[in-house]
């Protein structure tokens, strides 16, 4: 069964205990958001629009590498109970950095297509892919592809219970507005580390249904 509940309560002990390498790596996300905001209305306000292609680009890679750096941070959490080193975030950079470009290129490209049937397609495709950079970090080496079936396979008849469980951060997302954007810093971990939890236990679930065997996160393609 799916317990947001529960997976939000571990998250948050979790990041209470623990909150320092999941905090820096949140942190990427924001830096990387602050500096592509101002980057780009620097270019506005210069008349540079037509740079605005490279400037989504540079978005998108950036965000690409940040989310396979903060899951490979939060699913190694959920795995162990020590202090994550400092050195994880480089360690996630390091080996993960292509397959998160790769990534996140293959999964906007299709929430795109999705997206121009109508918005609600869109966001079903969203959820269906969330748990790829779960995939990719814990299986080094396999096909961006393969990462996104398998995703496909474990959100599959779970997919209102993971938008409820995004809903249910409303409110602090709410709250963190008024903290200046800070807040979102610790939020997005907290999130992180939720679906962390989820992944766990939609691929327990998955291996319990027949859904998948452990043979099928193989790296071969």
């Amino acid at each position: 069964m799916f317990d947001r509940i529960e997976y939000k309560r571990k998250a948050w002990n979790l990041f209470k205990k623990r909150l320092g390498v999941p905090l820096i790596a949140s942190l990427l996300f924001s830096v990387l958001g602050f500096l592509a905001g101002i980057f780009g209305f620097t270019l506005i306000k210069l008349n540079k629009t037509w740079l605005s292609p490279f400037i989504v680009l540079f978005i998108i890679f950036g965000l690409g590498i940040c989310l396979v750096v903060i899951s490979y941070i939060s699913l190694k959490m959920t795995r162990t109970q020590d202090k994550l080193p400092m050195n994880d975030i480089f360690i996630g950079i390091k080996y993960y950095w292509q397959d998160g470009i790769l990534a996140i290129l293959w999964e906007s490209l299709w929430i795109f297509l999705w997206s121009l049937l109508f918005t609600i397609p869109g966001i079903i495709k969203m959820i269906s892919y969330s748990m790829m950079y779960f995939v990719i970090v814990e299986n080094p080496g396999i096909s961006v592809t393969k990462a996104m079936d398998i995703s496909k396979i474990l959100t599959n008849g779970h997919k209102t219970d993971l938008f409820v469980m995004q809903l249910s951060f409303l409110g602090w997302a709410i709250l963190c507005y008024f903290t200046g954007g800070i807040g979102y810093v610790f939020l997005t971990a907290y999130m992180s580390l939720a679906n962390a939890n989820a992944y766990n236990a939609l691929k327990q679930m998955a291996f319990q249904e027949g859904k998948l065997v452990p043979a099928d996160f193989s790296t071969q393609a």
